[in-house]
């Protein structure tokens, strides 16, 4: 790495934690949401539990195709953003919610479908039956899911994450309520169970769309971007470039989400407490994987900044003191999730089983925080360098060659079961996380030297 003084990376770390605070707040708050159907089902029963965890993990297969094109936004907008192409961040934004429209009204119809997949999956026929009237229900707000979605990438390109965190925090109470209503009836509605938490989330991400709209709409930074006037078709140039880096994320986002995903489908079959332990764990380790996705966004938005300044040595530096932070970050999480695992899984449910048999999964976990926080803080750099397409290969190469199958083997042939999948989660991140930081620092390094050659000042 070149050297920098201590000023300049202390002014680094100082923008990235600036913008990265209120980015892993928002996607905390986000992380929240299912936090609480999670709890509210298992509150509820244990095939509530069971249903909104086949439900949520068969979801985010579907739901990361579009996830991962919506996160091109945040480089398009953040690289325009350091060109001082104000006109083209405007189309950027109209572009986005183009898209999420086109896709919404496609996942909406899968999502009313579900049934006849969840069997083919070997779901149990009572789970599969719940979880796609869940499916159902959460349908209905596929379309505000991903209009705010593109709103929010395209919001942190141009560092506004601090709307996103309180737009995210105001909804939360709105959770709570709509979930208590529709699960356990009330005001001349029946009780509803999962199902209730379907709906209540159609309605939470309706209004998240609508928060972020307002402060859009009324922000006056945002005026000569003309995000609400002159209306068009976006060119051609702009679509090609939006899914040139767009589809790649998407791509490896498929395979990173399918992973975990298809884990949690595999594991319904191994019935109602192996099911609820795993998703009780999974919803913990993702909650500490929120803090390095939300840094990853800071990283991509000032990675993109400076790129588009052309000032490679400061693009360099932002990605390593992003990478850098999550580090210290990850250190910590490990230590909270080893000593207080029993603690955590205590605020899920007060079975003793389930207990057991999610600390033991939350001890898998913590093995692979360190991992987990360097490919995704990596990948965010590669983004924010709009270099999409290698990262998408090493993904595939991670998740799919190397954990997938190794887990499959150790669940099912070593009869490891749950512990078997986990197993193969740590090794898929850890491969993956050693392929992405090796490409950033290559990457990185060959733009410094690019520009030197060609005498680029601006270093």
């Amino acid at each position: 790495m070149e050297k920098h003084s201590l000023r300049h990376i202390g002014e680094e770390s100082g923008a990235l934690i600036k913008v990265a605070i209120p980015a892993i707040l928002a996607q905390l708050a986000q992380m929240t949401l299912g936090v609480v159907d999670t709890l509210m089902a298992g509150n509820y029963s244990k095939h509530a539990l069971a249903a909104v965890g086949t439900g949520a993990n068969t979801f985010m297969i579907i739901f990361s195709l579009y996830l991962g094109l919506s996160f091109a936004l945040n480089p398009m907008v953040s690289h325009f953003n350091g060109q001082g192409q104000f006109k083209q961040i405007g189309k950027t934004f109209q572009l986005g919610q183009l898209i999420a429209i086109a896709f919404g009204v496609i996942v909406f119809v899968i999502l009313r479908n579900m049934h006849s997949p969840l069997l083919l999956m070997d779901v149990s026929p009572g789970i599969a039956k719940l979880t796609s009237e869940y499916l159902t229900a959460m349908s209905w707000g596929t379309l505000p899911a991903f209009m705010f979605l593109a709103l929010r990438s395209a919001n942190e390109g141009l560092f506004s994450t601090k709307a996103i965190m309180v737009c995210s925090f105001l909804v939360i109470p709105f959770n709570v309520l709509f979930n208590t209503w529709f699960i356990y009836g009330g005001l001349g509605l029946p009780a509803m169970g999962a199902v209730g938490v379907g709906y209540a989330t159609s309605v939470v991400w309706s209004l998240l769309f609508l928060f972020l709209l307002i402060y859009t709409y009324k922000n006056q930074r945002y005026d000569e971007m003309d995000i609400f006037k002159n209306i068009s078709w976006p060119k051609p140039k702009l679509i090609k470039e939006y899914f040139t880096v767009g589809t790649p994320i998407a791509v490896g986002m498929l395979m990173e989400v399918g992973l975990f995903g298809m884990i949690g489908i595999m594991v319904a079959r191994y019935g109602v407490d192996l099911t609820g332990a795993h998703q009780i764990a999974m919803n913990i380790a993702t909650v500490a994987f929120m803090v390095p996705l939300g840094l990853s966004v800071a990283i991509t938005a000032r990675v993109g900044f400076w790129q588009g300044k052309q000032n490679y040595r400061q693009m360099r530096l932002a990605g390593f003191c992003g990478i850098g932070l999550s580090v210290l970050f990850q250190a910590l999480s490990v230590t909270l999730m080893l000593l207080f695992r029993h603690d955590f899984v205590g605020f899920y449910t007060d079975n003793p089983e389930l207990i057991n048999l999610a600390a033991s999964l939350i001890f898998l976990a913590a093995i692979f925080q360190f991992s987990d926080g360097l490919q995704i803080n990596s990948a965010g750099a590669l983004r924010g360098m709009k270099d999409t397409k290698v990262p998408m290969i090493y993904m595939g190469i991670a998740y799919w060659i190397f954990g997938f199958p190794i887990g499959y083997y150790l669940a099912e042939y070593q009869e490891l079961k749950v512990q078997g999948f986990w197993v193969g989660i740590i090794i898929g991140l850890s491969i993956a996380a050693v392929l992405l930081l090796s490409r950033f620092i290559r990457r990185s390094r060959h733009a410094i030297q690019f520009a030197q050659q060609n005498g680029k000042a601006n270093l």
